[in-house]
């Protein structure tokens, strides 16, 4: 599929003549370079994309040539998009078996404008649009954040570590992510093959600026869920600490009865109460005692709080 850009995103039909000055934006499977653009472009093309796991841009002599890596939303863990694309002044080829871009690119032609011959705007929005929607994407982490931490403060979740996991992973590729976008975005603004204009460079400045926001809110939240991690393990000890001092105070008031039974159960022949009918019950009284005065001291020292 091509568009024409002029002033709009133009679909281009079969039997339309197109002009060599006018800009482009072709939209080809990795079957289809292999058989038209491979030669043309003579290897320049980094279209192996099934074996790219990053985004890129390189700048050459008169071209641009990359792949991008898109994580899926829906499953940020699991396969990502990848598209190819070879740009110069006039013509921005894109490579994608997927048809997600052809799918973009239709909706963009729909709603955007462009200037004529300007690719690297067109490619500045194609950019803008894998974006578009990841601030309010990682808001929503902020309120699934904000609700663990709601119930972690109730008590204790039972598949708590499981789930900061898996965010934690989740915020990590969407790090991952950004920073590729922002080396990408900076790379193109550096303009070293001096291919764009000041406008150019200008726009992909303000994009390296967003990528870098979205970094940072993918951080924050990363951070945000390593606090939550430490308060689940406070939480942990909290509990651990206080069945302890349970186990230690139950201990401490029948400590004292197991020193009588250990002093009684000696059995020696002088101990006045083995013979005494009254010495069981004794014995039985003196313990009980024990345990009341031990409870009113400790409720006393708020041993039990």
């Amino acid at each position: 599929m091509q568009y024409r850009l002029d002033g709009s995103i133009v679909p281009v039909g079969d039997d339309e003549t197109i002009e060599d000055n006018e800009a482009l934006v072709v939209i080809i499977t990795s079957e289809e370079y292999e058989s038209e653009y491979k030669k043309q472009f003579q290897k320049k093309m980094l279209l192996n994309i099934y074996h790219t796991h990053y985004c890129r841009a390189d700048l050459l002599k008169d071209c641009v040539i990359g792949t991008f890596v898109i994580p899926r939303k829906d499953d940020l863990l699991g396969k990502y998009m990848t598209f190819g694309y070879y740009m110069t002044a006039k013509k921005l080829v894109l490579v994608d078996d997927s048809g997600i871009i052809e799918k973009l690119v239709k909706h963009m032609a729909d709603t955007l404008t462009v200037e004529e011959t300007y690719t690297a705007h067109f490619l500045f929005e194609l950019m803008e649009y894998l974006v578009k929607e990841d601030v309010i994407f990682l808001q929503n982490y902020e309120k699934k954040l904000s609700e663990l931490e709601g119930v972690l403060l109730q008590g204790v979740i039972t598949d708590f570590d499981r789930q900061m996991l898996s965010i934690r992973k989740e915020l990590l590729a969407l790090q991952s992510y950004y920073q590729q976008l922002i080396e990408v975005s900076e790379t193109l603004e550096e303009n070293q093959n001096h291919m764009f204009d000041d406008e150019d460079c200008r726009v992909f400045d303000l994009y390296s600026k967003r990528a870098d926001r979205l970094f940072d809110n993918a951080r924050r939240l990363q951070e945000y869920s390593l606090q939550l991690r430490e308060m689940y393990e406070s939480q942990i000890d909290i509990r651990q600490n206080q069945i302890m001092k349970f186990l230690t105070v139950v201990t401490t008031i029948f400590l004292p009865l197991t020193l009588i039974a250990g002093w009684y159960g000696m059995n020696f022949v002088g101990m006045p109460e083995l013979k005494s009918p009254y010495g069981y019950t004794v014995v039985i009284i003196v313990s009980i005692a024990i345990i009341v005065v031990e409870i009113w001291l400790f409720k006393i020292k708020k041993w039990f709080d």
